[in-house]
């Protein structure tokens, strides 16, 4: 059965951001006395992800929540009955208005690489670039010492994504169990990035 779920922004408050494992279906704007004061995505959670939710104060945090938080909803119909009914304030002056769906925009050749415990940092590479060089030149906080495959300090988890991740190498094999990779464990040194991940340590 097909899982849909409502992802919530507040301009100037907090944003929610569509990733990996959604598929934005739908899009409004709440107008509130004629002022947009929310907007809404209804989404397909096509698996089990977490979701970006940026806090736009001063200083702007990152939040990855997991989006077994979100609540969930059989249909579209659901969904859509569901905002409807949030929206409306008696005879008060609320419009819940249907608006374009933005495609997210990324460079061509691009890959996206979400750095789990550095606040869901969020950093753009080249195609086929070394995770644990981009984690160094971009502050990703993935731990090492060698950074040659020898000591095995590097080991991380690709927690979404790990099919965009190039093959394992023999090094990776003496330091990590079939379990252990099977259940999407990498050394970052090792690993070449393909497509868009979320990697945690």
């Amino acid at each position: 059965m097909t899982t849909h779920v409502i992802l919530t922004s507040k301009p100037g408050q907090f944003r929610t951001e569509v990733g990996p494992g959604l598929r934005p279906v739908e899009a409004y704007d709440y107008v509130f006395c004629g002022r947009v004061r929310a907007q809404f995505v209804i989404a397909v959670l096509e698996e089990a992800t977490r979701v970006r939710v940026v806090d736009e104060t001063e200083p702007p945090t990152v939040n990855m929540v997991p989006s077994k938080f979100l609540e969930r909803f059989g249909d579209l119909a659901a969904a859509r009955a569901e905002l409807q009914g949030l929206c409306s304030f008696g005879t008060m002056d609320t419009q819940l208005r249907p608006r374009a769906l933005v495609p997210a925009t990324k460079a061509a050749g691009t890959v996206q690489i979400t750095f789990v415990p550095t606040a869901g940092k969020v950093v753009s590479a080249p195609q086929n670039s070394n995770l644990l060089r981009v984690s160094l030149r971009e502050k990703g906080g993935i731990p090492f010492k060698c950074g040659g495959g020898l000591c095995g300090t590097c080991k991380c988890r690709i927690e979404e994504g790990l099919a965009h991740t190039d093959a394992v190498k023999p090094k990776e094999r003496k330091h990590l169990t079939e379990a252990q990779l099977a259940a999407g464990y990498r050394m970052a040194c090792q690993t070449f990035v393909l497509g868009d991940i979320a990697v945690s340590w």
